[in-house]
């Protein structure tokens, strides 16, 4: 069975899915179609994917899957028909116990729950053109912790499933700060968000033998906790790069920079 890649995506919110806000044609929208047309092509057995918006305990995850679930609107503020969306697609009971089997190996606490997917997950699949996919789609969580080395090595148990045709997906942010977008009038660049993308690529394109090291490096960066003041939408980075692990080639597959925020999209196969 061909191994599968991994993906990181930048999610957005639910007015990603506005086509006069994000036209089918513009860099964001075309690129994560380019994404998602790519992952369609491979015909994966499933997929998972860990978003930003769902931390389980310190030391502790949950996965879903075990049945399907309503999904969840876990934003606010939004025109009414943005809660009516829909994302059609199926779940794998046997995928969430796979998942479960791989981190209780580990030691890890990991608990199968009854859960719809978060916007961090539909939202960006639906733009991607992957409603009703062909192949099952589950949700794992984060840890609710800040630790960059304990979210790799959450990829890296994750690994596996790449030689069972699972398709693994990091949905966050590249650069992620609601308060500049939201604080103020002005719609102009905020100074740190090219620069800190910039350190994400150095660290995510360089020799892949120095890619964990290079995006653990990311927590001394001087521009951290501005691009994230807090770190649940860059974690999907490290768990992208640790289930891709250090023989992998990585392609940025998007770049679009919006005020405090950046859409980069990284491959690895």
């Amino acid at each position: 069975m061909t191994t599968m890649p991994v993906y990181f995506v930048s999610h957005g919110g639910p007015n990603l899915l506005d086509d006069t806000e994000y036209p089918p044609n513009g860099a964001i929208a075309s690129g994560l179609r380019a994404i998602g047309d790519e992952i369609k092509a491979l015909s994966p057995r499933g997929m998972v994917v860990v978003s930003g918006h769902w931390e389980a305990g310190a030391s502790s995850l949950q996965v879903s899957g075990i049945r399907a679930e309503p999904l969840i609107y876990d934003f606010y503020g939004f025109p009414a028909s943005y809660y009516k969306q829909q994302f059609p697609h199926t779940v794998d009971p046997q995928l969430s116990q796979r998942v479960a089997e791989l981190f209780k190996a580990q030691n890890v606490l990991i608990d199968t729950v009854a859960r719809g997917l978060d916007h961090g997950a539909w939202v960006v699949l639906k733009k991607a053109g992957l409603a009703n996919a062909p192949f099952p789609i589950i949700q794992l969580s984060l840890y609710k912790n800040e630790s960059m080395n304990m979210h790799v090595q959450l990829g890296e148990t994750l690994a596996e499933l790449r030689k069972e045709g699972i398709v693994v997906v990091g949905s966050g942010m590249a650069v992620h700060n609601l308060r500049d977008l939201f604080g103020s009038r002005s719609t102009s660049l905020r100074s740190y968000v090219e620069p800190f993308d910039k350190q994400i690529e150095q660290a995510v394109l360089g020799p892949s033998s120095e890619r964990k090291n290079g995006v653990l490096q990311l927590k001394q960066s001087k521009l951290l906790r501005q691009a994230h003041p807090t770190l649940e939408h860059l974690m999907p980075l490290h768990v992208a790069v640790g289930a891709a692990g250090d023989q992998s080639k990585a392609a940025k597959m998007l770049e679009a920079y919006q005020v405090s925020m950046s859409w980069s999209c990284y491959r690895f196969d």
